[in-house]
C-alpha cells in the first residue's frame, strides 16, 4: 500500500484519486506509524514526502492512536530542523499543524519570511492552530500580520483570516495593520479583514 501511495505522490496529478494515501491514514497500526516514520529518514525526498503525509493524517479522528500520534512530535521537530527539500518542508510544517504540535510555534514563526511560497502558505495556514486561540502570542500575532502583506494572495488570505477569525486578537493591537488590509484595492483582502464571509 505504501508504494501505491508513494505512486501517487510520483504521479501528482489533481485529477488523481489518492486512494491509497487515504487508505493509510484510515490504518492507526503501529506497523504504518513505524513505517511512515522510517520513510521520513529515506534519501529519497518523494518517499520522505509519503512519510510525512502518512504522518500528517493517519489516526487523526482516532481516540485510540492518540498515544501513537504523539511519538510524531520529535520526528517532525526533527525534520522542520533539518529538511533541504522544499516540498517535503512545506508538507513538514503541514503535519506540525495537523499534529497540533505546539511547542513548535517558534520554528513555524521563523519561517514566516521563508523564501519559498508553499513554505510561506503552509506557515500562515497553521501558526493559528498552534498559537494560544484566546491569547495569542505576541511574535505569532507578529508573523501573521506580516504574511497579511505577502504577495502570494493564498498565503495572505490564509493569514488574514487567521488573524481576524481564528484568533482572539484585541482589534487595537493589529490597529495599522487592519487599517491597510481594509484600504486594500482587491474586495476580498478587504472581506477578509472586516471578519466576513468571501
Amino acid at each position: 500500500m505504501f508504494e501505491r501511495a508513494l505512486a501517487e505522490i510520483r504521479a501528482d496529478d489533481p485529477e488523481w484519486h489518492w486512494d491509497h494515501l487515504v487508505a493509510l491514514h484510515q490504518r492507526p497500526t503501529p506497523e504504518v506509524f513505524e513505517t511512515a516514520r522510517a520513510l521520513t529518514h529515506d534519501s529519497d525526498p518523494e518517499r520522505r514526502e509519503l512519510g510525512v503525509r502518512v504522518l500528517r493524517e493517519v489516526g487523526r479522528d482516532d481516540p485510540a492512536a492518540a498515544a501513537l500520534r504523539r511519538d510524531n512530535a520529535p520526528v517532525l521537530r526533527d525534520l522542520l530542523e533539518h529538511e533541504q527539500d522544499l516540498t517535503v518542508l512545506a508538507w513538514v510544517v503541514s503535519a506540525i499543524g495537523y499534529n497540533q504540535v505546539t511547542e513548535a510555534l517558534p520554528d513555524l514563526i521563523r519561517l514566516a519570511g521563508h523564501p519559498d511560497d508553499a513554505v510561506r502558505f503552509h506557515v500562515a495556514a497553521n501558526l493559528p492552530v498552534l498559537a494560544d486561540p484566546d491569547a495569542p502570542e505576541d511574535a505569532a500575532v507578529a508573523a501573521l500580520e506580516l504574511l497579511t502583506g505577502d504577495e502570494d494572495e493564498d498565503v495572505r488570505g490564509y493569514a488574514i483570516y487567521g488573524l481576524v477569525t481564528e484568533l482572539n486578537v484585541d482589534r487595537d493591537r493589529i490597529a495599522g495593520t487592519l487599517a491597510r488590509l481594509l484600504a486594500h484595492p482587491d474586495p476580498d483582502v478587504r472581506r477578509l479583514a472586516a471578519g466576513e464571509p468571501s
